[in-house]
């Protein structure tokens, strides 16, 4: 019998209890009336009943149970597929991901950039780097003692001055092998990388300073002529023209410091060799030469490197690309100290034009 069946006889065995029920008290009041039989059979009709309805709830109950057992086993079924689609979901897409970057691994997508390579060990050669030789030290405190008369042959002046001059420049010259090289510029202008190493290199590169801002410094003023009215009137000019010359020694100078051997060339060899180069490279180069090579390597390559660079990828290239507006913008970083300078000279030289300016109401 089915859970509904049973329910069926049960209903139709209250309603019997119930029409039982309906007039208990005619069983006592008739005649003859077997009271304790009646309340027996009401008794078991009873106990019936609530077995019957205790039986019907539990198989609800069971029935309940076992459609929700039904219903999570479907679930976790489905949870399960779901899940095993999502795994080969993923895992399809990770498949297409490592043949994707395996694809552009093998055409060359992920190759280091040697350029760049060079750069990074240039990057780290530079800690590396001996210190700033003294040279250029040395010549800017050769150029002080000659302004300031300092020296022996500035204080004789006359003829004694000029007999020296001429002969330390015969001397220059033979050191050097080069004719009229205390004013000949082409000693600097002619190489990226000033040859300081030269035997007298040095000492013509002050004396051609030299003879360009301050060839015949006066000899210096005495404690005696400083006392007297002309003579503190000339300390006076003479530091308007020290200053005047100063400016002109500091943009010559900011020139002659980027021409100093500075860097180790180990790594700027390398860079060279991959364009077409034909200067010379000494052992330590200047900031100069360093540009030099930089801008060479990218403007004129060699035939290998002009292959290698179809070769590239789109994030190497890019890499080249900011390696030259780094160029670029060190040059014009340069360029504006220059122009810094050169405001000083102009300054002075705008100063030199109107000395002769004076207003007739502020001097007499």
């Amino acid at each position: 019998m089915t859970v509904t069946n049973r329910t069926r006889g049960l209903l139709l065995a209250i309603a019997a209890a119930s029409l039982t029920f309906a007039s208990p008290a005619s069983g006592f009041l008739a005649p003859g009336c077997p009271c304790n039989v009646v309340n027996a059979y009401h008794g078991d009709t009873r106990e019936w009943i609530t077995d019957e309805t205790t039986e019907a709830a539990k198989r609800i109950i069971e029935a309940l149970r076992a459609q929700t057992r039904q219903t999570s086993s479907h679930i976790d079924r489905e949870v399960e597929a779901n899940k095993r689609l999502a795994d080969a979901e993923q895992q399809n897409e990770s498949m297409r991901l490592r043949e994707y970057f395996r694809a552009r691994a093998e055409s060359g997508a992920f190759d280091p950039n040697p350029d760049y390579c060079l750069l990074l060990d240039l990057a780290g050669s530079r800690a590396l780097s001996p210190p700033e030789p003294p040279t250029f030290a040395a010549m800017d405190t050769s150029l002080d003692r000659w302004s300031s008369s300092d020296v022996p042959a500035v204080g004789d002046g006359g003829l004694r001055l000029a007999a020296w001059l001429a002969a330390e420049s015969r001397q220059i010259d033979e050191a050097v092998g080069m004719e009229e090289a205390t004013t000949n510029w082409d000693l600097v202008h002619g190489q990226t990388t000033l040859p300081v190493e030269l035997r007298g290199a040095s000492h013509a590169i002050v004396r051609l300073v030299a003879n360009t801002v301050d060839p015949t410094p006066p000899p210096a003023l005495t404690e005696d002529e400083l006392k007297t009215p002309s003579g503190l009137s000339e300390a006076i000019i003479r530091k308007t023209v020290s200053a005047r010359k100063n400016a002109a020694r500091s943009a010559i100078s900011f020139s002659l410091e980027l021409t100093m051997p500075r860097h180790d060339a180990t790594i700027y060899r390398t860079l060279a060799d991959r364009a077409i180069y034909s200067s010379s490279i000494p052992d330590m180069i200047s900031d100069l030469q360093a540009i030099d090579i930089r801008t060479m390597s990218n403007f004129a390559p060699n035939a290998d490197t002009l292959e290698e660079r179809h070769g590239k990828s789109e994030s190497a290239l890019l890499q080249d690309l900011i390696d030259l507006q780094s160029v670029h913008t060190r040059i014009s970083y340069l360029k504006l100290l220059q122009e810094v300078r050169n405001t000083a000279v102009l300054a002075a030289q705008l100063g030199i034009l109107t000395d002769g300016e004076r207003s007739s109401a502020t001097h007499r």
